[in-house]
């Protein structure tokens, strides 16, 4: 099995690490439960979005942040530990 390769910031890890845990996340909350500054937060996932590893659904006024198949894949590899969301 090839192993995954991303290179990932901390914060970005954390902010993935924290979408993998609850299985959706919106962006308010990961500002809250991070206490990053939201506009951090929107830039991390937009970074994170681009590397194919979550989808964002935009609503009026939040985002919510969801893993792809991708990330559910590198979350596996990076925390074998942490139980596996239904895909």
């Amino acid at each position: 099995m090839k192993t995954p390769h991303v290179n990932l910031s901390n914060e970005d890890a954390m902010i993935l690490q924290q979408i993998s845990e609850s299985g959706e996340e919106d962006l308010i909350s990961l500002s809250h439960s991070l206490g990053i500054r939201r506009a951090r937060v929107m830039a991390s996932l937009e970074n994170l979005r681009k590397k194919g590893l979550i989808t964002i659904q935009r609503t009026a006024g939040d985002w919510w942040v969801h893993l792809s198949t991708k990330g559910k894949a590198i979350t596996h590899y990076m925390w074998p530990e942490m139980p596996t969301m239904p895909v």
